[in-house]
C-alpha cells in the first residue's frame, strides 16, 4: 500500500499514525497536492490527499474512507471498537477532530489570500472552540483511534495557530496531549517545523 500524502497535511498524519498502531506496512508518498502532480490527480481527481493506492491499481481516498480501510484490514488490532455504539462514537470522535482541522485550514487558506477577518473567519474560530469543547468531554481512557484523532487536531492548532491556547481552555485535551504525545506512533509522524 503507498499513501499519497504531504508532510504536513494533518489528515494524512492520522493515517500514517493509525498503520503505525496497527502495525501496517504502508509507504508514504510525498506528495504536494497544489502542485497537482499527474499521480495524484488520477488517483483523486479532487487533487487532494491522503489517497490510498492499492495493490491491483484500486484507489481509496478522503481519510475518514481510508481509515475505515485500514481498521478492516487489522481488525484484532484494538484501537476501535469493531462495532457498536462505542464504534460509532470513536468515529464521531474522529469527525469532530477532522472538523477542527476543517475549520482550522479554512482559515490558512482564506489568511493566504489576504481574508483574515469577517463573519465567515469568525464562524471557523468559533467552530473550533465548540469542536475543542466538545472533544474534551470525548476523551476515553487509554490511547485508542479517537484520542489520537484529537491530540492530531490539538497538535495542528500548535503548527499553524500558536496563539489558540487550546491547553488552557482545555485542561483535559492538554492532560491527553501530554499522556500521549511521547508515543512512538505521534513523535514519529510529526511534521517538520
Amino acid at each position: 500500500m503507498k499513501l499519497l500524502a504531504s508532510p504536513t497535511s494533518p489528515y494524512a498524519r492520522k493515517l500514517r499514525v493509525l498503520a503505525l498502531e496497527l502495525g501496517l506496512d504502508l509507504t508514504i508518498v510525498d506528495t504536494a497536492p497544489l502542485a497537482d502532480d499527474p499521480v495524484l490527480l488520477a488517483a483523486n481527481p479532487l487533487g487532494k490527499v491522503p489517497a490510498l493506492l492499492l495493490d491491483g491499481g484500486r484507489v481509496i481516498f478522503d481519510s475518514p474512507v481510508i481509515a475505515g480501510f485500514l481498521l478492516s484490514v487489522a481488525p484484532d488490532r484494538a484501537v476501535l471498537a469493531p462495532s457498536g455504539p462505542a464504534h460509532w462514537d470513536g468515529r464521531t470522535t474522529e469527525a469532530l477532530a477532522d472538523g477542527v482541522l476543517d475549520a482550522a485550514i479554512t482559515v490558512r487558506f482564506n489568511a493566504a489570500q489576504g481574508i483574515t477577518a469577517g463573519a465567515w473567519i469568525d464562524r471557523q474560530y468559533r467552530a473550533i472552540d465548540r469542536a475543542l469543547a466538545a472533544l474534551a468531554g470525548r476523551i476515553g481512557s487509554g490511547a485508542g483511534y479517537p484520542e489520537l484523532c484529537t491530540v492530531i487536531a490539538c497538535e495542528y492548532l500548535d503548527l499553524r495557530f500558536p496563539a489558540i491556547d487550546w491547553r488552557t481552555d482545555q485542561p483535559a485535551l492538554a492532560a491527553l496531549h501530554t499522556a500521549l504525545a511521547d508515543r512512538a506512533s505521534l513523535r514519529d509522524t510529526r511534521p517538520p517545523a
